[in-house]
């Protein structure tokens, strides 16, 4: 029995989309992540999401709740270093880039906690590295893709995997609560994957997180923090927790959050008046 207990957090107002593998032009969107043509792409991609439109290669369908969106928030890492904004000028609806894009679910994490009446720390893994925020301090720690490959594997590795990813995780919050001489009284914690009921993580691109729902309690077990509450959600769904309480989004009734980085993560916010 685990003395950390973990809660799938979900809310109301948000819901998670799966667009990565939206066709645009003959390849889905992933595929346009890191061609010169990348920013186009995702111009054409919004539009057809906004008429309505949009067929993916693995569910079909787009919603149609999708349609008609009154803003676009897009975050995470992958809006730096291109020209989004020039690109999305024109759009049909509200282009709002958030304030720390590597840091997208800092705002959401911190509310999430707060309306619980916790204090702690906000943590989201990426599939690049994994992004620490405590009250004052930031911290990126990059993946070892050498110890911690793209699925993949064989069968017999995924418990080493298992065991190596429960290590990262302890030993980067080992090395903040050194710096910080802090512990975190109560954790958010994002995940790159499609999160059941009971937080257990579907498929990513770390061999072995499928199915493995005590990850989170073990590494934090492994990093000292024994019986500190675990908030837990996709990462998506943090990203869009931090817009539903952007202050240039108040009002705002639907909202399309896009969180770019090595993927593309989706949420949909309609806000319940």
């Amino acid at each position: 029995m685990h003395c950390n207990r973990m809660e799938r957090v979900r809310y109301l107002e948000i819901s998670p989309l799966e667009i990565w593998d939206l066709w645009v032009d003959g390849a889905v969107l992933q595929e346009w992540r890191y061609e010169p043509d990348y920013c186009s792409a995702l111009r054409e991609a919004l539009e057809i999401l906004w008429a309505g439109g949009g067929l993916t290669r693995s569910s079909g369908l787009v919603p149609n709740s999708v349609a008609g969106f009154d803003a676009v928030f897009l975050t995470g890492g992958g809006t730096l270093g291109h020209e989004l904004s020039e690109e999305l000028a024109g759009l049909p609806c509200t282009v709002v880039f958030g304030e720390r894009p590597v840091f997208g679910g800092e705002r959401g994490g911190f509310d999430l906690l707060r309306a619980r009446d916790l204090s702690g720390w906000v943590a989201d893994l990426g599939q690049t590295q994994l992004k620490l925020v405590a009250p004052g301090w930031r911290w990126t720690f990059p993946r070892d893709w050498t110890r911690l490959p793209a699925v993949g594997l064989s069968s017999g590795q995924v418990v080493a995997q298992r065991r190596r990813l429960r290590e990262f995780i302890a030993l980067k919050l080992r090395m903040a609560m050194t710096e910080t001489c802090q512990q975190p009284r109560s954790m958010v914690f994002a995940l790159p994957a499609v999160l059941a009921d009971d937080g257990t993580p579907g498929r990513s691109s770390y061999a072995g997180m499928e199915g493995d729902r005590t990850l989170l309690p073990d590494a934090l077990k492994l990093a000292g923090l024994k019986g500190v509450p675990l908030l837990v959600l996709h990462d998506a769904e943090l990203a869009a927790s931090s817009a539903l309480t952007d202050p240039r989004l108040a009002g705002v009734n639907k909202v399309l959050v896009l969180a770019l980085g090595f993927g593309i993560g989706a949420a949909l916010i309609q806000r319940v008046r």
